[in-house]
């Protein structure tokens, strides 16, 4: 059985741990006005199943007074309804949930180090090859700033790298959890690392 991610207490019922979020659709019709829009729910499966059960008790009982609201409705309440009958826990939900609040999990600093690395790879392998001067000062940077930097690691991050990737979402995992000072200073260290192979110049 998975660690879970979090010790953080649901929201909701204070009892259990927050395990779940869920995006849910709601819709409301008042004869001539027509709302809709998502709700987040967060917390246990036990609360979070019982928010879309009464989401789908709202639809009903308000969903219908206008014909778009009707259409609605009728076409997405018996969908929210399965998935709150079949919700169980999702830890990469609550995952992004804590990311985008700025709370760390439970395993944040190997996320933070392997944000990275991930990050290092992506500007060194930016050019299509790995050049050794710009391992180099990665490796330079990392060993200072990692407690356990691992050649290997880099070395894997960088031969596992491919086009199709994107840094993004290590990058913005770092700016989220660095400091002002921090992120200006990562960015000045990856940007001797861009520079190394003198491509980074001509561009």
């Amino acid at each position: 059985m998975a660690e879970p991610v979090s010790e953080m207490p649901c929201p909701l019922c204070k009892r259990a741990r927050l395990e779940t979020v869920k995006m849910v659709p709601f819709f409301r019709g008042y004869v001539l006005v027509f709302r809709n829009g998502h709700k987040r729910f967060a917390g246990c499966v036990s609360c979070v199943r019982k928010k879309m059960l009464l989401e789908c008790l709202k639809a009903v009982a308000f969903g219908w007074v206008s014909p778009r609201a009707l259409v609605c409705t009728v076409l997405v309440t018996p969908v929210t309804f399965c998935r709150a009958l079949m919700l169980r826990k999702d830890e990469n939900s609550v995952v992004r949930l804590l990311d985008e609040l700025g709370i760390p999990t439970k395993n944040h600093d190997d996320r933070l180090r392997k944000s990275m690395y991930g990050v290092a790879a992506a500007i060194i392998m930016a050019g299509g090859e790995a050049h050794t001067n710009e391992i180099d000062i990665a490796e330079a940077y990392l060993s200072k700033i990692l407690p356990k930097y691992e050649r290997g690691e880099l070395m894997r991050h960088i031969g596992e790298w491919n086009k199709s990737k994107s840094p993004q979402s290590s990058a913005l995992f770092l700016s989220r959890f660095l400091s002002r000072e921090e992120r200006r200073s990562v960015l000045e260290r990856y940007l001797k690392i861009a520079f190394a192979d003198g491509v980074g110049k001509k561009q």
